[in-house]
């Protein structure tokens, strides 16, 4: 899929993430690899924006607590700080 798409005339940057990948989620990608042309909200005719293929979505880097590979085996519970010594009633 890697290579160019020529825009035209009345296009937008999520519908062209659109057409080309399939989805305005890549709305961004597409941005950021044709930098010369982000000053454009909507594009003329003629237009040659260039359309590398979108990295593969498992080399995301997702928080530990996300991806599975904590290290601890246990669960923990947050509270286990905290003791009813803590408390203050007021007094």
């Amino acid at each position: 899929m890697s290579g160019t798409y020529t825009t035209i005339q009345g296009e937008t940057w999520d519908s062209i993430a659109f057409k080309v990948y399939g989805s305005e989620k890549y709305t961004s990608f597409l941005m950021e690899n044709n930098y010369p042309h982000l000053d454009v909200l909507v594009f003329p005719s003629g237009a040659v924006l260039k359309t590398p293929d979108v990295p593969e979505e498992s080399s995301m880097e997702l928080p530990p607590w996300r991806d599975g590979t904590e290290d601890s085996d246990e669960e923990t519970d947050p509270y286990d700080d905290y003791s009813d010594e803590d408390e203050v009633d007021g007094e």
